[in-house]
């Protein structure tokens, strides 16, 4: 009776904290899933960017995303600093959406597999990084695992990006139902350079990533904020204070019967 009692208990300890590197291993899994269905819904996009917290010079711009079946998108600038483009501007604007509608579904599928590839380093993650489970929170989304990440020692990067991992550390919120992430937290504990020498983010530099559920069940993203100091060319300081939104999500209607969704 003892033993059974404490298999039990050993398996009730296991579910209650699980593997956290398997934990984020099948985040990016779901995430990736739903990244894709996220390819089948219109919303509405909006930027708010300022030379570094508190100034005064800004803008605010708003993009209406449109599916274009097969995994594609296209962005339309329709709003800047709350007026209306030019007509002009509009015109021009809706003959380039014209034209992308009018791409035969192979190219608008390569487009799509070209951003899936750029995301390849997302796949990384659960190698780049130790993770400790820290705790529960109770969110809107329900109850998430708190994770702290730091960089693991040793690992070799295989993508692109996945180079800056190493200077990077953060916090992830992931839902413990549906294994999706609720939010990231990430922060540069040092100068991260991208590219060949081209753009170079300081130490302190942030970037958070949020994202809900629709009440379909979908998981999309809901706010990207960055704040950061970064320098082009090695030369020009540019202080960064972007805040992104996206609401409003309708599923497109053209690809509800699932003929131009994206490749899998």
């Amino acid at each position: 009776m003892r033993s059974a009692f404490a298999s039990i208990l050993s398996a009730g300890l296991l579910f209650a904290h699980p593997d956290a590197r398997e934990l984020v291993r099948q985040s990016i899994r779901n995430g990736e899933e739903a990244w894709r269905e996220t390819a089948g819904y219109s919303c509405i996009k909006r930027v708010v960017e300022q030379e570094g917290a508190g100034s005064r010079t800004g803008s605010v711009d708003l993009y209406d995303i449109i599916p274009l079946g097969y995994g594609a998108a296209f962005e339309e600038h329709v709003q800047h600093n709350g007026e209306p483009l030019s007509p002009e501007e509009r015109l021009r604007i809706g003959k380039e959406l014209e034209k992308k509608r009018a791409e035969p579904p192979a190219l608008k599928q390569r487009h799509f597999e070209k951003e899936a590839a750029e995301r390849s380093y997302m796949r990384e993650v659960p190698d780049a990084f130790d993770f400790k489970i820290t705790g529960e929170e109770s969110l809107p989304t329900g109850p998430a695992w708190v994770l702290k990440a730091i960089p693991r020692p040793g690992y070799t990067p295989r993508s692109r990006y996945a180079h800056a991992f190493a200077k990077m550390r953060g916090t992830l919120w992931i839902d413990k139902k549906d294994m999706q992430w609720v939010k990231a937290d990430a922060e540069a504990a040092e100068g991260v350079t991208f590219g060949l020498f081209l753009a170079h983010l300081a130490r302190g530099s942030r970037i958070t990533l949020e994202q809900r559920k629709l009440p379909d069940g979908t998981w999309v993203p809901s706010r990207i904020t960055v704040r950061a100091e970064a320098r082009t060319f090695l030369v020009f300081n540019h202080n960064l204070d972007q805040d992104i939104t996206y609401t409003n999500y309708r599923k497109a209607e053209s690809l509800a019967a699932g003929g131009a969704a994206p490749p899998r």
